[in-house]
């Protein structure tokens, strides 16, 4: 079985002195080395850069250079030396040695009289190139991790989100936070300088509930969501979703919270006027049962007179069916399409300018075709990314989506969603 090779380069003006670390770099059992040689510190400088050896075996003292010169000859543009070097100096210059190691050489070995230092010589080799190896390998991480953070911060600032990860303390310290934090007229550096980080800024009504979450997440590990206030620096409320996790070490360890705070604001106030319609026309449905209660009791009241309530009931119902057939004109002639699906997206109902939209028959559609097919695959997608919000919340807004006519021309629509109908207009 054929051994590993190493490289080495040898510059050493004393032939008997090369020979010598010839024969004992022969004699190594584990590795083959590779011997090149030269005389002199410019034909190693111009060997090294035209070979690239794994090592060099550097005599302090040459005919044109010295150790010292050697090295600072041989660094790169980046004023690095690309191969470890292993000075040999005698007995006399180790001091030298030294001072050529803070210069950039890797290691270095006295020449003693007897060569003894011959038998070191394979081992120190091999230790001198395990020691870079580890060396570049350290440096490798540091740059990927250079990298990967440089790129997790290009993402995380691009989005429209606050991204933060804080301390696992009481006090919420701040380890990081995205320039988004100017949405409440911060910096991320007084943010990160503040003790109680983001939790100074909660509304104090809601301060309870965030410590609680928080809590819960840490003790649990499980993720953190919820809806909370925060004040901007001007005093402003504004509502916000936080989401985060815990992020654990490899061993399992509890390190910090990540996550990210979205702007509510506007949606809590469209669920603020949704609710005060809706409780208005809970006002409106009890007033209109009040009055039909009186009227019932009228008609029981005057029960002697048969035919004079049979006459006002036969208005009333003709009253009441005009009043179906208004609603019915304007549900199916409305100047917005309304229709409903089922739970896997099949249409339920839909109304005449619905069809009249998609260019085609109740027949075809009503229990047969799902909303998702008659989108383009651009608004498939969107429609299918905001499917779990919608679910969740059951209300969207401004949702542009494309339809495609039976005739295989397109309409762009508006769409506002809702667990029960889904209303269009078209753009």
């Amino acid at each position: 079985m054929s051994k590993p090779q190493i490289h080495i380069l040898l510059v050493e003006d004393d032939l008997v002195d090369r020979m010598a670390c010839r024969r004992a770099l022969a004699q190594d059992p584990n590795y083959e080395f590779v011997l090149a040689e030269a005389e002199t510190g410019r034909e190693g400088l111009q060997l090294a850069h035209a070979q690239k050896p794994d090592c060099v075996l550097l005599d302090y003292h040459l005919p044109d250079l010295d150790g010292l010169e050697f090295l600072a000859e041989l660094r790169n543009d980046l004023g690095e030396i690309p191969v470890p070097v292993m000075m040999l100096t005698g007995a006399d210059n180790v001091s030298v040695a030294v001072d050529a190691m803070k210069r950039g050489a890797q290691d270095y070995l006295v020449k003693d009289t007897n060569r003894q230092y011959l038998e070191l010589l394979p081992a120190v080799i091999e230790r001198v190139l395990r020691e870079r190896r580890t060396l570049l390998e350290k440096k490798q991480a540091e740059e990927n991790l250079v990298r990967a953070e440089a790129k997790y911060r290009f993402l995380v600032e691009q989005i429209p989100a606050i991204t933060y990860t804080t301390a696992l303390d009481a006090s919420g310290k701040l380890l990081y936070i995205s320039p988004q934090i100017s949405q409440l007229g911060f910096s991320p550096e007084e943010l990160l300088a503040e003790p109680e980080g983001l939790l100074k800024q909660v509304y104090p009504d809601d301060r309870t509930l965030v410590y609680a979450e928080i809590a819960r997440g840490y003790e649990s590990g499980a993720p953190v969501r919820c809806e909370y206030r925060l004040l901007t620096s001007d005093g402003e409320v504004r509502w916000f979703l936080n989401e985060a996790s815990l992020v654990r070490h490899e061993s399992g360890e509890p390190l910090f919270l990540q996550g990210i705070l979205v702007d509510i604001t506007k949606d809590k106030e469209v669920e603020e006027e949704l609710h005060q319609h809706r409780r208005r026309l809970e006002e409106l449905v009890a007033n209109r049962t009040i009055q039909f209660e009186k009227q019932t009791a009228i008609l029981e009241s005057a029960n002697a007179n048969l035919v004079s309530k049979l006459g006002e009931c036969t208005q009333a119902g003709s009253a009441l069916k005009k009043y179906a057939d208004q609603l019915a004109d304007f549900y199916h002639n409305a100047p917005c399409a309304y229709h409903s699906l089922d739970p896997d997206g099949v249409f339920v109902h839909i109304n005449d300018t619905g069809l009249q939209w998609l260019s085609r028959t109740r027949e075809e559609v009503v229990g047969k075709m799902r909303f998702a097919d008659l989108l383009t695959p651009a608004s498939r997608k969107a429609f299918q990314e905001s499917e779990q919000n919608f679910k969740e919340s059951g209300w969207l807004r401004d949702l542009e989506l494309e339809l495609v006519r039976k005739d295989g021309t397109t309409q762009l629509c508006c769409c506002a969603p809702t667990r029960s109908w889904m209303p269009m207009a078209t753009l």
